[in-house]
């Protein structure tokens, strides 16, 4: 057991660093294609409309991408509604949190993986891609939800008790 929840969190951890870097990649190639749209529109009068389209699917992938990696990494909003003085419950507060998390990755992979077969054959407006290039960042996104609130709820199993560290 200690083997499997070992590796969950590992492949948790590396796999949010990677999305983390594939979203710095995102966020370049965005701000490529906004300031190609701005300069020409400006010396030329007509910017190209595949530009804000490409900009606008890999948008919607880096704020889908980048949620997972807030709750791996617990950036994400949160409320504190348990005292730090009560530590217990903190952590119950805390698995209960992860919890939601992953029912939400379920629903959302679920869901959009049905979206996406309903939507399949359409394409885009300006770039004449399948549709299917930004629908899939949803069910993307729900499978990572799911494999980092797993790491989050098992995260525990995997720290040595204090009776395992004194012998």
């Amino acid at each position: 057991m200690r083997a499997v929840a070992s590796l969950i969190s590992t492949t948790s951890r590396v796999t949010s660093r990677l999305v983390a870097t594939l979203c710095m990649g995102i966020i370049y190639i965005m701000l490529g294609l906004l300031v190609t749209q701005v300069l020409m529109r400006y010396f030329l009068g007509a910017p190209p409309s595949w530009t804000e389209e490409a900009a606008i699917i890999l948008f919607a992938w880096l704020v889908l991408l980048y949620a997972t990696v807030g709750l791996r990494e617990g950036f994400h909003v949160a409320i504190e509604t348990v005292p730090a003085g009560w530590p217990r419950l903190r952590v119950w507060a805390d698995r209960f949190v992860a919890l939601l998390a992953l029912l939400f990755g379920c629903v959302t992979l679920t869901a959009g993986m049905a979206y996406v077969g309903r939507t399949s054959g359409q394409k885009t407006a300006a770039l004449q891609l399948p549709i299917e290039v930004l629908y899939l960042a949803v069910p993307v996104c729900g499978a990572l939800f799911i494999l980092h609130a797993t790491a989050l709820l098992i995260g525990p199993a995997i720290t040595p008790t204090t009776s395992e560290t004194a012998t």
